[in-house]
């Protein structure tokens, strides 16, 4: 069997497990992401990701010209040319570059934004950190998730973990004292 025919065997079914997996078994998301951008960027081209639709750019292109085309065979084995090798390194770079695009635009369609302006009246939130003079940051409910937000108090004297409900009061998110439920009271 062929280099490329072996190339393109194992990473169409790296591949195909990796969509299995993903669909029937849930994501196992191994990265790391130390600036904490969710954006796709540079690194997400040349991660193994990234590397693997390239190979599959690369070895479909060389697995279709040795079998669909009329091309020389030497002692058993096809001849490409420089030309072939180009079209394949091209034909890797052109996938990953339209997979890179339809990641981030899936991305961008997946996430609705989530803005302070999403909160719900009297969303239930978790305050996060105290910053002093009754302004706390705290995680929110929104209908699109989560999110944090600065938001105000009269009482100074709140912690971290505290359970509060959120209003919204004009321009600023208060925490709300007159909830049904609230640990305010």
């Amino acid at each position: 069997m062929a280099w490329y025919t072996i190339l393109f065997i194992t990473v169409f079914s790296f591949f195909f497990i990796k969509l299995f997996i993903s669909l029937f078994v849930g994501d196992i998301d191994l990265d790391v992401d130390l600036d904490g951008d969710s954006d796709v960027d540079s690194s997400s081209v040349f991660s193994f990701k990234g590397i693997l639709h390239f190979l599959m750019g690369f070895s479909a292109f060389l697995f279709g010209k040795a079998h669909m085309s009329n091309i020389t065979i030497e002692n058993g084995y096809v001849q490409f040319t420089l030309f072939d090798y180009v079209f394949a390194i091209l034909s890797g770079i052109i996938l990953v570059v339209i997979l890179y695009f339809a990641y981030k635009v899936a991305l961008k369609a997946n996430c609705d934004p989530k803005q302070p302006e999403d909160l719900i009246n009297n969303s239930k939130g978790k305050i996060y950190l105290n910053m002093g003079n009754g302004k706390y940051s705290v995680e929110a409910s929104t209908h699109a998730g989560t999110i944090n937000v600065e938001a105000y108090s009269t009482n100074k004297d709140l912690k971290s973990g505290d359970e509060v409900f959120l209003k919204k009061n004009n321009d600023r998110i208060i925490i709300d004292y007159d909830t049904e439920g609230s640990t305010m009271e």
